[in-house]
């Protein structure tokens, strides 16, 4: 019964969607706040009753219930109950229903935060962020052909023995996080964009969508930038590779739309600083909400392979079309409304904020139509020569690294240059001793990688070069303004960073990403580019030497758990003659594995000081355990644990900026 109740009041949703839409537009359009007042009650209904779809779901993966056809699919008696619950997102129809419930989530949380404004931009907001609700909720119903009904119920009352179970692959602690983070950090993009059409159709192309959306967009951000970093920390712990990035087409579909927000939050302070980019900026948030949908085409409709992807069918050509109409509706409004975003100031110099924030906007676009480039090839060579043609990792880090290193630059330079224009005296002040300690560092840099035998690490000297540089005059930032908070408040100058702060938490917070998005640059730069991989097949007692390390293959085991097997290997580990620890690295054969494979990689990992050991099997032979060959990778990943450490940073920078806020004009009601 609990799946029939899911089921109507998925149907029920399309109704009180409908009337959210009719009833706020109508509202707005003569002024009738009783009828915008039940558009926004049939909001909250749209959620509650997706809620309580989401929750018989979730009910029926928790009981058993092999009588629904996801639960089937999805799940098994012996599954973790943890992964009974994360099967939620296991598959296509599950994680579009938990996307949905999202949406309804956060449009019951804008008429919350709006209830009280006394202007109308919130409930003109409601209308677009509703109109996406009912494309999901359409999607979800089973009416559309690719994906149905997820509380569907077993053909002529048939009820399962058993599950086929989840993909082993996603019965991990990161893709329990991993998926979510991106689906909340997706959602999040939408509300933003909904202020923005929301604004374009009120006439309210100024400041105030931004101030209002500015929380969103930062929260939306900070989930997106931990669901991508998850995910590669999934990666780089599961797929047994020694890596955790290599321009896959599910990562790239979830790092373009961070791109793109990244470019967004620089932007809108052009906006609200100077009046400028209005239209520009509507198109920016325009494209970071497209660009989740087209990653969800790229992840979903099965035209593109990819490690990360678990959930396909053929419903990718309903998203294209979603897109093309969104884009359409957007293209009209800006055409409505044209006179309205034209910008009464221009750029006063080249040599200033303004123009370096741009610049930041031009290369994080410009990066995100690269990958997408790259990233849709394969489809793009089928069309014009009947072969798909993959696009090798190579061809990405070629072309990225000149713009990245760019934009590693302006992340120092961007805030430390003057508005309008850059005098020489603000060029000696703020750039001066960062571009000095910057030579230095890439000078030293040069030397002591030359010494390593590595004779042209030009990209390695400018990173360390950029990276100082950034750090220099961030430092300074820090300092001056604690210096001068310290002296006017007469306290320590402790206390006084403290209170620099606190008082501007966006600005700051700010400096603090920054700082991690250097660190992160540094982790980057030793794991890819100076890694040690060594290969060989090991019988017992033999050993193999990657770098200073010597692994010697020293024992086997074999352990049985609730839903798998596990085998491997434990190798002693020696630095320069002397052991330091043992690892022990090996496969799991999962007894259900729906549609993937029942054998796992599951890599040894030791971490040493700010680098990792790591060491992973190939496919084990049935006498692994009695005298046969063992296929071993050992990689040496310097720096590595980098990072993990600046991604940390950006995060609490991120939360710091999130705690500004922004009050929003309300009634006396």
């Amino acid at each position: 019964m609990t799946a029939e109740i899911g089921q109507a009041a998925i149907w029920l949703s399309i109704f009180s969607s409908l009337w959210a839409i009719g009833m706020v537009a109508m509202g707005l359009r003569y002024k009738n706040y009783n009828a915008v007042l039940s558009g926004r009650n049939g909001v909250i209904a749209t959620f509650v009753l997706i809620s309580l779809a989401t929750g018989a779901l979730i009910y029926g993966f928790v009981t058993d219930d092999f009588s629904m056809r996801y639960v089937v699919e999805v799940s098994s008696y012996d599954q973790p109950l943890m992964y009974k619950i994360t099967a939620l997102w296991g598959r296509m129809s599950g994680s579009l229903l938990f996307w949905l419930w999202l949406v309804t989530l956060f449009s019951v949380l804008m008429v919350w935060t709006n209830r009280r404004a006394t202007d109308e931009l919130g409930d003109y907001a409601l209308i677009p962020i509703s109109i996406v609700q009912l494309f999901f909720i359409i999607l979800v119903t089973g009416l559309i052909e690719g994906v149905y009904n997820p509380l569907m119920r077993l053909p002529n009352g048939a009820i399962a023995l058993d599950g086929a179970g989840m993909n082993p692959l996603l019965q991990t602690p990161s893709m329990a996080f991993h998926p979510p983070s991106l689906y909340v950090g997706f959602v999040g993009l939408t509300v933003p964009f909904a202020f923005a059409i929301g604004a374009l159709a009120a006439g309210r192309t100024g400041s105030e969508w931004i101030l209002r959306s500015r929380r969103w967009m930062v929260f939306s951000w900070l989930v997106l930038t931990l669901g991508v970093t998850l995910g590669g920390n999934w990666a780089y712990r599961e797929l047994g590779w020694g890596g955790y990035w290599a321009w896959d087409p599910v990562e790239n579909a979830s790092f373009m739309p961070w791109l793109l927000g990244t470019a967004f939050l620089h932007s809108v302070m052009i906006q609200e600083k100077r009046n400028m980019l209005k239209l520009w900026n509507i198109i920016l948030i325009t494209m970071a909400f497209e660009f989740t949908l087209l990653g969800t085409f790229i992840t979903r409709s099965g035209i593109i392979t990819s490690v990360h992807a678990f959930a396909q069918s053929n419903i990718g050509h309903y998203f294209l079309g979603f897109i093309g109409i969104s884009v359409l509706g957007v293209a009209g409004l800006i055409y409505y409304r044209w006179n309205d975003l034209k910008s009464p100031n221009r750029l006063d110099s080249l040599l200033s904020r303004e123009s370096a924030f741009l610049l930041n906007n031009w290369m994080l676009v410009g990066l995100t139509l690269i990958i997408l480039w790259g990233t849709l090839w394969p489809i793009i060579s089928e069309a014009i020569t009947g072969t798909k043609a993959s696009v090798p990792e190579a061809f990405f880090n070629q072309m990225v690294v000149i713009p990245g290193l760019l934009l590693l630059f302006l992340t120092g330079a961007g805030p430390i240059i003057s508005w309008k224009k850059l005098t020489p005296s603000n060029f000696k002040r703020m750039f001066s001793k960062p571009i000095v300690l910057g030579a230095i560092a890439g000078v030293l840099t040069w030397a002591y990688l030359a010494l390593k035998g590595h004779m042209t690490p030009v990209y390695s000297v400018l990173c360390v070069f950029a990276s100082v540089f950034v750090v220099a005059a961030i430092f300074d930032e820090f300092y001056r303004g604690a210096k001068l908070r310290a002296k006017r408040l007469e306290t320590p100058f402790f206390s006084g960073l403290i209170k620099l702060v606190q008082r501007n938490k966006r600005r700051y917070g700010g400096y603090i990403v920054h700082i991690g998005i250097v660190i992160v640059y540094i982790g980057i730069m030793g794991s890819k580019g100076y890694f040690l991989l060594e290969a060989e097949s090991l019988r017992m007692g033999e050993s193999m030497e990657v770098g200073k390390y010597k692994i010697t293959m020293q024992d086997t085991f074999r352990e049985e758990h609730e839903n798998y097997s596990r085998a491997g290997v434990v190798f002693a580990v020696k630095k320069n003659g002397k052991q330091i620890a043992t690892m022990n690295s090996a496969r799991h054969f999962y007894h259900k594995a729906g549609q993937g494979d029942t054998d796992t990689i599951e890599s040894a990992i030791r971490h040493i000081g700010l680098n990792d050991l790591y060491i992973s099997l190939g496919p084990l032979p049935a006498d692994f355990d009695s005298g046969g060959l063992v296929n071993v990778q050992v990689y040496h990943n310097p720096l590595i644990n980098v990072v993990w450490i600046g991604v940390a940073i950006m995060m609490i920078g991120g939360v710091i900026a999130l705690a500004e806020k922004h009050q929003i004009k309300r009634s006396d009601a």
